[in-house]
């Protein structure tokens, strides 16, 4: 089924309104065709209930459709409502499974797929939908209400629907319909390894709405069948309609070997990874060219080889981190490290003095193909070595004692929020994470990470709190004053110079009207002018960012001890 093209399911529940199309839809020719390619397409129907029209698929166990079986499956009688039931007798009760009731002894040792559910005490009265937990689980499928699906996280960490709920609403006199499909990759895993098939029923009634009184007494049928996964049959009853009543037989399974190969991260098998080149310094043979970071390339300290290290160095332009900040869903960048949620994840990065990212081909070549030509088109010859700190900490196995002013910041507000301190909260936990160093010369990022950092910092401020106790201090507090003035006012009240005071809030002061001058409605020539004073005076936005940042912790410091002892 295509998840954006209703129209050919949409024909299966449209009853036409002229005479001769009516004759043609009346005849069912259109069935088969359309059983058969749907069920080859990316995602098939589990389960329709249309106008005219009904399908309802289960698992069963890998069987051969002789003449026994296929009279046998032809008798089935259940839907997506058969549920698991409590069954009693005049001294005994047990549970029936789903199928129990299904007139199909082939049937009864099948396993339900969705579950059709309602509840009275639902103010609507809806049915809805619940998937097998087995199924789920084994899948790891999650319910995502505003997608009505159940998803997972897929290769590239974007949520992918799997099983789908499709409403309707097009249907003439406004009726409406449900239609459940799903994933057939995914369900060829399942069924791979469970060896069982996809038994899916169907009824097609087909007749005139509004002059329909019932079928004709005639009960000559004709067979419905491709002789192949398709068995069912036909009546037509000449100027009334037509129903039609059978079941098609998928088999999507997977074999174990393609199972395995797409849990280990191969999902042809056949297909090996590829691996992308990159200009880096391979200090082992004193050379600066174009190395893969296949891992078969490389070698470690431990091999004799002239193959490069595994810790040979390649470097980008700051640009190359800017697609991580732009979904922080997506995306965890840390002040060393990036990871795509469910996907994978870069163990180390670092900015030398040129500004440039650089990283390990070893690691690189941990990425996906696709990631890995991401970075590549960033890379660039080293305008200057590695950072200390990263010499430090993986070549020399030492921490690095090198002050680093926002990590120290965002732990001293993990510490206020974590004492629940009452004159700053959190208020957002995803603050702390979407702060990070403006990398790049772009005044669009500098500008973005000075509004975050204002959220962080400065919205945390509770100024109805900070307003009693500059009261209780004895203080009579202007009511214009806003929070960053309040703490001056509360700083000079337990003995701070005035000047002293201003001089400990003016970082914060800083961020704040920096943002209302870069990121406010009427930023324009004097953002420029900022723009330009900063560069001149700090040689990157990076430099003035770390610096404003160092201000604040040091700040941040003195109130929170001024605060605590007052």
């Amino acid at each position: 089924m295509d998840l954006y093209n209703f129209e050919e399911i949409e024909c299966l529940g449209s009853e036409p309104q002229d005479s001769n199309d009516f004759a043609v839809w009346a005849s069912q020719k259109d069935v088969i065709p359309f059983l058969e390619k749907e069920s080859s397409d990316e995602y098939i129907v589990i389960y329709a209930s249309l106008p005219h029209a009904f399908m309802h698929a289960v698992l069963i166990p890998k069987i051969e459709l002789d003449e026994g079986v296929i009279h046998d499956l032809s008798n089935w009688s259940c839907d997506p409502f058969s549920s698991w039931g409590l069954t009693c007798s005049q001294d005994n009760t047990w549970i029936e499974p789903p199928l129990s009731g299904s007139r199909s002894e082939a049937l009864k040792s099948g396993e339900q797929i969705l579950f059709g559910r309602s509840f009275e005490g639902n103010s609507n009265n809806d049915s809805y939908y619940e998937l097998n937990q087995k199924l789920a689980h084994i899948l790891d499928l999650h319910y995502v209400q505003e997608k009505n699906a159940w998803c997972k996280l897929d290769d590239h960490g974007d949520v992918e629907e799997v099983v789908k709920v499709i409403k309707i609403n097009s249907f003439p006199r406004n009726q409406t319909g449900t239609v459940v499909c799903i994933k057939k990759e995914a369900l060829g895993e399942y069924t791979g390894v469970e060896n069982s098939l996809i038994l899916r029923m169907f009824d097609f009634t087909r007749y005139k709405t509004g002059s329909f009184s019932g079928w004709s007494n005639s009960s000559d049928r004709d067979e419905l069948t491709n002789k192949k996964s398709i068995f069912g049959s036909l009546c037509i009853n000449s100027g009334v309609g037509s129903f039609s009543r059978g079941f098609q037989v998928l088999d999507v399974r997977k074999t174990k070997d393609q199972v395995l190969n797409s849990v280990w991260g191969s999902p042809d098998g056949a297909e090996e990874k590829q691996y992308c080149t990159y200009i880096a310094q391979d200090w082992k043979n004193q050379r600066t060219e174009e190395i893969s970071c296949s891992p078969s390339c490389l070698a470690n300290y431990f091999t004799e080889s002239d193959l490069p290290f595994e810790v040979t160095p390649a470097f980008f332009r700051p640009e190359v981190l800017a697609k991580y900040k732009s979904d922080r869903a997506k995306y965890k960048l840390d002040s060393r490290s990036v990871g795509c949620r469910g996907a994978w994840h870069l163990e180390t990065f670092d900015i030398n003095a040129a500004g440039q990212v650089h990283t390990y081909l070893i690691y690189l070549s941990g990425l996906p193909y696709d990631e890995q030509l991401h970075w590549k088109q960033f890379n660039e010859y080293p305008k200057a070595p590695l950072s200390d700190r990263a010499i430090k900490t993986d070549f020399e196995g030492r921490w690095s004692e090198e002050y680093d002013s926002l990590p120290s910041l965002k732990r001293k507000l993990d510490t206020l929020h974590s004492e629940s301190v009452d004159w700053w909260k959190l208020r957002d936990p995803e603050a702390p994470s979407k702060v990070h160093y403006p990398y790049t010369d772009s005044k669009d990022e500098w500008a973005e990470e000075i509004l975050n950092l204002d959220q962080l910092l400065v919205e945390g401020l509770e100024e109805k709190w900070l307003r009693r106790k500059a009261k209780e201090l004895g203080c009579n507090p202007d009511s214009r004053l806003r929070a960053l003035k309040l703490i001056e006012v509360i700083l000079v009240a337990v003995d701070f110079e005035s000047e002293h005071a201003r001089d400990i809030m003016s970082p914060f002061h800083a961020v704040h009207n920096l943002r209302s001058i870069l990121k406010g409605h009427t930023a324009g020539s004097e953002a420029e002018k900022v723009r330009k004073e900063t560069l001149v005076a700090f040689g990157s936005f990076k430099k003035h960012f770390e610096k404003l940042c160092t201000d604040c912790d040091e700040s941040i410091d003195i109130v929170a001890n001024a605060l605590r002892e007052s």
